[in-house]
């Protein structure tokens, strides 16, 4: 696995240690083409995850359950912020350059999660609510076979769910050897580069799942629903069934 740490890397102890908790990875595509055009995707994406971050660290129950970790990712994988509270998580200002590693940041950002659902349940002793990794990426990912098969695994096994944005360039086979076709979106207007609707989508199901009772069934508006919606679930049929 090709990946380095930041300076921010370490993890933080999460507050409310009486209560559950939901670990959130960030994984978010730093590669060249985020730059391309005139810088707007990797402004945008700034943008749209601070909102994320800023949103989920509002909600007064939701602030003190819900973990966040930002790992970046193009040549190499990056842990920006390890895992800590929502509420201490550092305004993002991400620059984009190189290509796309796609394999080792899943690799990364899965041991991310391990690491602290163990923590949780080794080191804390409270409940682990669903992980999340959501995944924003525009590039090929090269081979992803063995972290798909992870991922499909660890998902069966109830023990995270990947989410991912797809954004205009992204490899349609790649994706769906990782999702299966489930929990993927693509913009309807692909070259606006607005990721704001995906990620209040994100934001509302991190506060629900964060606060939900065990067995509680869970409603989140459908996204692609809403007013104005900028989200469709890409056709993944062709390379699904090939």
């Amino acid at each position: 696995m090709k990946c380095h740490y930041n300076f921010g890397d370490y993890d933080l102890p999460p507050k409310n240690v009486h209560m559950q908790h939901m670990p959130v990875a960030l994984l978010l595509d730093l590669s060249g083409s985020m730059n391309v055009p005139d810088g707007r995707p990797i402004r945008n994406l700034n943008l749209a995850a601070n909102k994320f971050i800023e949103e989920v660290a509002r909600d007064p129950a939701a602030s003190g359950l819900v973990d966040v970790a930002v790992i970046g990712f193009n040549d190499e994988a990056t842990v920006i912020q390890g895992f800590r509270p929502v509420t201490e998580i550092q305004p993002l200002d991400l620059t984009a350059g190189g290509g796309t590693n796609l394999s080792a940041a899943l690799e990364l950002a899965v041991q991310k999660l391990r690491e602290r659902c163990n923590y949780y349940a080794n080191d804390v002793g409270i409940e682990i609510k669903m992980p999340y990794i959501i995944l924003v990426t525009d590039g090929y990912g090269g081979d992803v076979t063995e972290i798909a098969r992870v991922i499909k695994q660890r998902t069966d096994d109830k023990k995270m769910q990947l989410w991912v944005l797809a954004v205009e360039g992204y490899d349609e086979k790649t994706v769906a050897e990782l999702t299966e076709g489930k929990r993927v979106f693509a913009l309807q207007d692909s070259l606006s580069y607005d990721f704001t609707q995906f990620f209040q989508f994100m934001a509302a199901s991190a506060k629900a799942v964060s606060q939900s009772a065990p067995g509680e069934r869970i409603h989140i508006d459908n996204p692609l629903e809403q007013p104005d919606n900028n989200l469709i679930v890409p056709d993944l049929d062709d390379w699904l069934n090939n």
